[in-house]
């Protein structure tokens, strides 16, 4: 009997144990990107303010350059290109790490 439960309880302690490490350093990588700040505008007074990502909340303007993080499902509302477009990679948002083309709102 030993023989059949030892190797059941050992695969499922290493599995229990590689889990628990993956969720530790997800809830680590999570707490660093809630922590990131970004410019957002501040309607009453027309200036850009340092935000939280965690602290974001629908209908915010939120600034963000070239090679930064998007913090939030978002619209495109501008960008410097002339064409309109730019391409954004939403692997934190969806999980695929491809490039996704977006455009601006004409």
């Amino acid at each position: 009997m030993f023989t059949y439960i030892a190797p059941l309880v050992f695969v499922l302690s290493v599995t229990m144990m590689k889990e628990a490490y993956d969720d530790f350093m997800r809830m680590k990588r999570d707490r660093e990107l809630n922590n990131f700040t970004y410019p957002v505008m501040n309607q009453s007074a027309d200036v850009f303010a340092d935000t939280k990502s965690e602290d974001l909340k629908v209908g915010m303007l939120v600034k963000i350059s070239q090679g930064q993080r998007i913090p939030a499902d978002v619209v495109l509302m501008y960008t410097t290109e002339k064409n309109g477009s730019v391409f954004i990679k939403t692997d934190q948002l969806d999980g695929e790490t491809d490039w996704k083309l977006r455009k601006a709102i004409p």
